[in-house]
């Protein structure tokens, strides 16, 4: 009889079955199978065993299981020799071609980009490829220290350099799965996921009208509005806008949100604030929803080809309102408006965490900014006796600007005497009245005695 064990590893859960074939004891993982799933599976694979012994093929019902397992799963079983393995090609056994091949092979990613980026820079450190089980942790360790500080390294910062680490460990699990390695080297090193807030940036109102001045046409102002005024995500959440999404009675509109979506929110609900619909409201007279394009068409139709480079267009138009270009300038329009809608104090911080789609950490550690309007704010309530002034005339220096000139008091140097609180100095004024006396003082003579004599 096979047993089933639940096993909690580097933050994985998954289940294995243990079991005796042909006098030896064998583990089987299930990769992500959940509890049912792995129940299901224990039923089968000991129907496998059984037959295995009788030397019959398997039945109807296990057949059929088999034909559904994911490959990883049925080259496990297959490995023991209770099923035949399936025909497939061979898969690399070199850490860059594994790595290629797997992302070659994950249509299902957004943006395979940044694992290609990845696996450049660890090609460019290796110089060759290597064998998959020759990389060990120390060598990842090395290389992230050379995208990091080395002089012939990329100079990336700590942030990007994790975050290639991490892609790349994720892609070598999957080569654990297959078993061409027994452990994964990517497992353990220590990376450094921290915002860098050297690169924010909160674009002020006068600044923002100046940039909506520069855009070349209606969808492009959209395109600012949504972002600068919206707090929407570009472009995976600009693009994906539709006109039927807009409330136009209501006053709001549905964002559609893949990035939250793994997380069972796909969509929320936006308000149209004033500076979008009078956006939208142009742009709607320009296309016709309903009568020139279809009622439920996007509301962006001429960026939407996947060359169309939003950020150099938005670069451009940034230079052609006359400022300088910023980094990462579509998340600075999203976190400049959570700042500024924090800063009004008009709604919660869980009504603006639902509008922006991110939790109130996340906002604090990326959005949130101190703008120059707080340090005004922070002088405005000042009292008007702390604050120096820088009106000079008719005083000397070392006085108060708010005397008219030093007085007698002022001019004469202070004694000791003067620093004794009020109280104690009254006392003293009354000892001094007292007539000072020798040291050895003579009896008085009454004058009736001097002059009888």
């Amino acid at each position: 009889m096979a047993s089933l064990e639940h096993v909690a590893r580097d933050g994985r859960n998954h289940y294995r079955l243990r079991l005796s074939l042909d006098k030896k004891r064998i583990r089987i993982g299930l990769g992500e199978f959940n509890e049912e799933q792995a129940n299901e599976a224990k039923e089968h694979i000991e129907h496998l065993v059984g037959q295995h012994r009788r030397g019959r093929p398997p039945a109807p019902s296990s057949a059929d299981w088999l034909d559904r397992l994911p490959l990883e799963i049925h080259d496990r079983i297959a490995s023991h020799g209770l099923v035949e393995a399936r025909q497939r090609a061979e898969l690399p056994r070199t850490v860059l071609a594994f790595m290629r091949a797997y992302i070659k092979s994950r249509t299902d990613w957004k943006k395979p980009e940044n694992y290609r980026q990845a696996v450049d820079h660890l090609e460019a450190y290796l110089g060759k490829d290597a064998p998959l089980g020759s990389l060990v942790k120390g060598d990842v360790e090395r290389w992230q220290r050379w995208m990091i500080d080395d002089k012939k390294g990329p100079k990336l910062s700590p942030n990007t350099a994790g975050q290639n680490v991490k892609r790349c460990r994720q892609m070598m699990r999957q080569a654990v799965d297959d078993n061409l390695i027994e452990s994964n080297p990517f497992v353990g090193v220590k990376i450094d996921l921290r915002s860098d807030t050297s690169k924010n940036r909160f674009i002020a109102a006068d600044q923002a009208t100046a940039i909506m001045e520069a855009c070349p046409d209606q969808e492009w102002r959209v395109i600012f509005g949504l972002c600068r005024f919206a707090g929407l995500r570009c472009p995976s959440e600009v693009l994906r806008l539709r006109w039927s999404d807009i409330q136009w009675n209501r006053g709001r509109f549905k964002v559609t949100a893949p990035k939250t979506k793994r997380y069972g929110k796909g969509t929320r609900i936006v308000p149209l604030f004033r500076e979008v619909r009078t956006e939208l409201d142009a742009l709607f007279s320009i296309v016709g929803p309903g009568l020139e394009c279809a009622a439920d068409s996007y509301v962006i139709q001429r960026y939407r080809c996947s060359e169309a480079n939003l950020r150099t267009t938005y670069n451009k138009i940034v230079e052609r309102a006359g400022l300088a270009v910023y980094p990462k300038p579509f998340m600075a329009l999203r976190a400049s408006r959570r700042t500024e809608l924090e800063r009004s104090g008009r709604h919660k911080n869980h009504v603006l965490n639902d509008w922006f789609g991110h939790s109130g950490a996340i906002a604090e550690t990326h959005y949130l900014s101190v703008t120059e309007d707080d340090f005004l704010d922070a002088l405005a309530d000042e009292p008007a006796s702390n604050v120096p002034s820088t009106d000079l005339e008719g005083t000397q220096e070392g006085t108060s600007v708010d005397s008219a000139g030093p007085s007698a008091d002022q001019q004469k140097p202070k004694k000791a005497n003067d620093c004794v609180p009020e109280m104690a100095g009254k006392a003293l004024g009354k000892a001094n009245q007292y007539t000072r006396r020798d040291s050895n003082p003579q009896p008085s003579v009454p004058k009736t005695d001097a002059l009888s004599n």
